[in-house]
């Protein structure tokens, strides 16, 4: 068998006439030599070429044989590969290649060389990639041959080769094997070479491969550590410094091609995404000259191709389809509509005479229209109305649809649309098939309050979307009408959807379904449609504003109002301020409505919902301040107060109204600061309640005697102010001027007897008077009227327990802490168990505040409560335990050491508490006659201990 160096120097003649036949080089002849710099650019070109070949192999064996498309591609770049040029790869496809797809052939298989495209064909079908996404075949350059001339220039490429994959008819694995790249050369006019494949032959082991001999030298000067051109013969420098400048130059002008390849792919694909597909194509043909073994310019051409088509048929239904709908419209008489679909079927497909003649007829017919209807579009209705008589009296123009749809439609702007709808009706008795007509009819029917007008409406609307198909609009209005009118909210829905497939991208039919399903009380559903919407217009105004409705029905508020401020911020039309208003209202009724049934929290959410509809009525916020101020949410209040102060021309009522809210929050200097406010600019009205708020913020900073001296003031200039004689009660309740206070308070709730707060005042005077049963019949009246029913449960059995009747004060305690939890309450509650004997549930009850109320923790009141209760309930280590921990908090707090002589008492400790009780009876700080109220102390004082003990 002989080398491969042998056949290809037996094959050069042929691959020499192929050259002939394919380029236009210059011939090198048998006599002809080679100059070092030649054979160092013939084998920098052989380099280049063998990377490139390569890359050609990988990207036919990446390529998915089960695409229709991958073989066209094949053959693509075989005669891209072979085309003349630079970029030439091959001779031509007659070049032969030893088959190493079957992976049984190697170098002693005879007669397995195949053509070209045989050879890329067989490595598309056969071969599969072991990853899809990465390299497909692995190559690596042994030796170059020194170039030399026979016929022709040649040389060769010595490389070791491996199929990363398998192959799909045989079970072998591919093997690592070494190949013989032939290669030959011709000069090219403007200088320089062109190198191109001859062959590719498997290389037989054992034979011999000259490679060059200045490769060889180079490669021993760098095994010596001597590879740098100074240290080189002259020889070797100029081959080595000719071979390195044209592998640069390849490099460089490799990198430049690359960067324009690029770029030119990009750019094409976005011209291809926006429908150019001539300029795509361009770009791509761009990028396959510069890279004419990429795989990606053949694929996306044949996409631009694709894609061209799809519009090509896309434009002609598109076309075909205006036309049948201009067509149908002009037939309808809705010439406007009909001339620009014509136009559109023009737009997309220009050129139609017929299509250009239909719309010049329809824009004169048109004209003539506008003409005769001058009057009428300039407003000058009497004239137009006299025009239209005139002509309709002429001979054969009396029946004429056109002058009585005019007609009509003039009766309409007179305000006459009684008698316009009998002209219609007339002419729709004649001509059913009259579009602008009926939609006229409709219009009017819709806008009556009449139930069996609306539903002739909806009859005519049925007849249109039948009749004309290409307008929306009627299935909008029809689905309105099912819904508002109706009810048929379910079938509207559906209506809406099937207009929804044949319009997907309509705003319109979006912002319809997301109303529909806000009638029909499906508020999420609202706001998917009402989105969707949006995503196609954000600036949709009224799309903001009915999700903000929605938001409102999910009781997402603060959502609601963004989205409505959002709406307001684009610009709402006068319609749907109007729907704004009506919805505002029905929540203002529905908060008074549950005012009046004493559901203030229920009302705040409606009031809340008002202002946001209504934000160009400030008093709505003052209304809604004062419902939350009656269930004490003060620090809701403030905000609102601002805003209407804000927003008021004349603010002083909300400055007093948050002074009143700062009052009950503790803010004394701010709110003083809005009750001097009031004062400092003499507002005569609102004078005396800004003295009365003024005297409270004196009380709250414990100033009674200012707060009097203030309140007594007012009570000059004004006998019969409830407010001001319920304030004067209060300080001189807590004064203990109980006789005052209760001559003040019955002033009071008889100047105003359906003042809640009133008649709880005047019970805390008579709690404190301890007539429990007068100061009960005050609270329960105050409940009547509205007031708190757990802080009134709570006092009424404050009052029984002062007047020492316990077991009525349980059950009152029990009602209020039912409503809330209250830890005054609770204690009372604990409190009247153990005077009246129970102190297993004193101390359940006592143990529940506390564990329930982590600020608790080191008060030295209710550590002390426990520990007695646990000494009454003889859990003396637990009751030791409290006492140390209430000494820790309080060591002076007499109560404590009243309990630990309890205690003592109770461990046999008598004398020791008898000693303790003496000290504080002797210092004064107890009396006996107290201590006898606890029944320990009782035993402790009776004992033989104390007794014998002097004073």
């Amino acid at each position: 068998m002989c080398s491969a160096s042998e056949r290809s120097l037996r094959a050069l003649p042929v691959a020499a006439m192929a050259l002939a036949l394919c380029t236009t080089p210059v011939r090198a002849t048998p006599g002809d030599t080679l100059s070092l710099k030649d054979k160092g650019l013939i084998n920098a070109y052989a380099e280049s070429l063998f990377k490139r070949y390569i890359a050609l192999l990988d990207n036919v064996a990446g390529m998915d044989a089960a695409d229709d498309e991958s073989a066209m591609l094949v053959q693509q770049l075989i005669a891209n590969a072979c085309e003349p040029g630079r970029d030439r790869m091959f001779l031509g496809a007659q070049v032969r290649i030893e088959d190493n797809v079957d992976p049984a052939n190697d170098a002693t298989t005879a007669g397995r060389d195949r053509p070209l495209t045989e050879y890329m064909n067989d490595l598309l079908l056969y071969f599969h990639s072991s990853d899809p996404l990465g390299t497909a075949v692995e190559a690596h350059l042994l030796k170059k041959r020194e170039p030399a001339v026979t016929d022709r220039a040649f040389t060769q490429v010595l490389y070791e080769l491996r199929f990363l994959g398998s192959n799909t008819s045989s079970s072998k694995t591919y093997r690592r094997h070494l190949r013989v790249l032939e290669l030959v050369a011709e000069r090219r006019n403007e200088g320089g070479w062109e190198v191109v494949i001859a062959a590719d032959n498997f290389f037989v082991p054992g034979s011999a491969f000259d490679q060059a001999l200045l490769e060889q030298d180079i490669d021993s000067l760098a095994r010596a550590g001597r590879g740098d051109l100074g240290s080189l013969s002259r020889a070797l420098a100029e081959y080595r410094g000719s071979f390195e400048q044209a592998l640069r130059r390849e490099e460089e002008d490799r990198a430049r091609r690359r960067k324009a390849y690029d770029q030119a792919v990009a750019a094409g694909r976005d011209l291809l995404d926006r429908g150019d597909h001539a300029g795509a194509a361009d770009l791509f043909e761009q990028a396959r000259a510069l890279d004419p073994i990429a795989v990606e310019p053949l694929v996306l051409l044949n996409e631009v191709k694709r894609a061209a088509e799809r519009k090509r048929l896309k434009d002609e239904a598109e076309a075909a389809a205006a036309i049948e709908e201009g067509t149908a419209l002009t037939t309808l008489r809705c010439y406007d509509r009909a001339i620009a679909a014509l136009e559109r079927a023009d737009r997309i497909k220009p050129g139609d005479a017929t299509v250009k003649a239909r719309i010049d007829g329809l824009r004169a017919l048109v004209d003539r229209q506008a003409e005769r209807e001058r009057s009428y579009r300039m407003g000058e209705l009497d004239k137009a109305l006299a025009e239209v008589q005139a002509a309709r009296t002429g001979a054969g123009r009396t029946d004429d649809p056109d002058l009585i749809l005019l007609h009509a439609r003039i009766l309409v702007a007179r305000k006459q649309g009684g008698q316009a709808l009998q002209l219609l009706g007339t002419l729709l008795d004649r001509m059913p098939d009259h579009v602008p007509a009926r939609d006229l009819r409709a219009t009017l029917l819709e806008q009556s309050k009449v139930p069996a007008d609306r539903q002739a409406a909806a009859a005519d609307l049925y007849s249109l979307r039948l009749k004309d198909r290409w307008n929306p609009g009627y299935d909008h209005r029809l689905a309105r009408l099912l819904c508002q009118d109706q009810g048929k909210c379910a079938e509207a829905i559906a209506l809406l959807k099937e207009t929804q497939a044949r319009w997907p991208h309509d705003l319109e039919t979006r912002y319809q379904l997301g109303t529909v399903h806000l009638m029909a009380a499906q508020p999420q559903e609202a706001i998917d449609h009402l989105n969707a919407a949006l995503a196609i217009d954000e600036g949709c105004a009224r799309c903001h504003m009915e999700k903000g409705l929605a938001l409102f029905e999910l009781d997402s508020i603060a959502a609601g109002e963004r989205s409505l401020e959002q709406g307001r911020a684009i610009g709402l039309a006068t319609n749907d301020l109007q729907v704004l208003r009506a919805r505002a209202e029905q929540h203002l009724d529905k908060a008074h409505e549950l005012q009046g049934l004493n559901a203030f929290a229920e009302a705040d959410r409606h009031f809340r919902v008002a202002c946001a509809l209504r934000d160009d009525l400030p008093d709505l916020r003052l209304e809604k301040a004062r419902n939350l101020m009656r269930i004490d949410r003060y620090a809701e209040a403030v905000p609102d107060l601002d805003r209407y102060i804000a927003a008021s021309v004349t603010p002083f009522v909300g400055i007093l109204e948050r002074g009143r809210c700062l009052l009950a929050m503790g803010e004394h200097t701010k709110a003083m600061a809005d009750f001097e406010t009031i004062l400092r600019n003499n507002v005569e009205s609102m004078k005396h309640a800004a003295m009365l708020g003024k005297a409270r913020v004196y009380y709250a900073m414990g100033d009674a005697a200012n707060a009097e001296g203030l309140l007594k003031t007012v009570l000059k200039e004004e006998r019969r102010n409830a407010e001001v004689l319920s304030m004067l009660s209060r300080i001189a309740r807590t004064s203990g001027r109980l006789a005052e206070a209760k001559a003040l308070g019955e002033q009071a709730v008889d100047v105003d007897r359906n003042n809640a707060a009133l008649h709880f005042e005047l019970g805390l005077v008579y709690q404190a008077l301890r007539s429990d049963e007068t100061a009960v019949k005050c609270f329960e009246r105050a409940i009547q009227l509205g007031m708190d029913k757990a802080e009134a449960k709570k006092q009424m059995g404050r009052a029984a327990m002062l007047a020492g009747n316990l077991k009525e004060a349980v059950p009152q305690f029990d009602e209020s802490l039912r409503i809330r939890d209250d830890v005054e309450a609770a204690r009372w509650r604990a409190e009247c168990l153990r005077r009246s004997g129970d102190a297993r549930q004193a101390l359940e009850q006592l143990n529940l505040v506390y564990e329930k109320n982590p600020a608790l923790k080191n008060d030295v009141t209710i550590l002390a409560d426990l520990a007695y209760l646990y000494v009454l309930n003889d859990k003396l280590p637990l009751a030791r335990d409290h006492i140390d921990r209430a000494l820790a908090a309080d060591p002076l707090y007499r109560y404590t050491l009243l309990v630990k002589a309890c205690y003592l008492h109770r461990t046999g400790q008598t004398e020791d508490a008898a000693a303790l009780v003496r000290s504080l009876v002797n210092g004064g700080e107890v009396k006996e006659d107290d201590l006898r109220r606890m029944d320990v102390l009782k035993e402790v004082l009776s004992s033989k201990a104390y007794r014998s003990g002097s004073r």
